[in-house]
């Protein structure tokens, strides 16, 4: 039986950066990577709220409470 090789870069866990191996404790994630990698993360859930709150907009209810959010500023 053969094992695998080692790969010579993994992704980091929190912002998805490619970090050579034995190089991992060094690493510092760049705060606009990580946001980025986060949003990739959720985009379905992004989307999918963002078509229900489309939806609730254009509802009866939802045009009643942008019309009175809009009254009360």
């Amino acid at each position: 039986m053969h094992a695998l090789p080692q790969p010579h870069y993994m992704p980091c866990s929190e912002c998805g950066a490619s970090i050579a191996s034995g190089q991992a404790e060094f690493h510092v994630c760049d705060p606009e990577r990580r946001l980025d990698f986060l949003l990739v993360q959720v985009r379905d859930e992004r989307e999918q709220f963002e078509a229900q709150f489309t939806a609730y907009l254009e509802s009866p209810r939802g045009r009643f409470e942008s019309w009175y959010a809009t009254l009360r500023r």
